[in-house]
């Protein structure tokens, strides 16, 4: 009886255990990005990528930005954090080089973390109301 009672306890043991809710680490959005399309709300178009890094709590980086017809380019580094309940990255800019504006950045980030679409707002091509519009890919 007493073998009995431990082969239960053991596959009770062994069914909770398992039953268990296993949490999945969260994917990184460290790495290299390419802007895959960007808009101003002045119809202007933009090129370009970015590089994520960590930086606990959240992540810092640093846009390369060109304007298709050439009379726009710099680079602009921010401060991010993402909210993962909600999935969306918000980038602050700390500081520009070249022709260009400080702005914020708010992205949906999608596709296991490889995917972002958004908006960015606060310059002259990219207001609350009427907001620039980028899209970029993990490399």
């Amino acid at each position: 009886m007493r073998i009995i009672k431990a082969v239960f306890i053991a596959f009770i043991i062994i069914t909770a255990v398992s039953c268990s809710s296993k949490t999945q680490p969260q994917p990184t959005l460290a790495g290299n990005w390419k802007i895959t399309s960007a808009v101003g709300n002045d119809g202007r178009q933009w090129t370009g990528s970015f590089i994520l890094t960590e930086d606990i709590p959240g992540y810092k980086g640093v846009f390369q930005w060109q304007s298709v017809d050439g009379k726009s380019s710099g680079t602009d580094t921010v401060t991010a954090t993402y909210e993962s309940v909600i999935k969306v990255l918000i980038m602050r800019s700390v500081a520009v080089t070249g022709n260009i504006e400080s702005v914020n950045y708010s992205m949906n980030v999608s596709n296991g973390s490889t995917k972002m679409e958004g908006v960015w707002t606060g310059s002259s091509d990219g207001t609350v109301e009427n907001p620039g519009r980028l899209s970029a890919v993990k490399q």
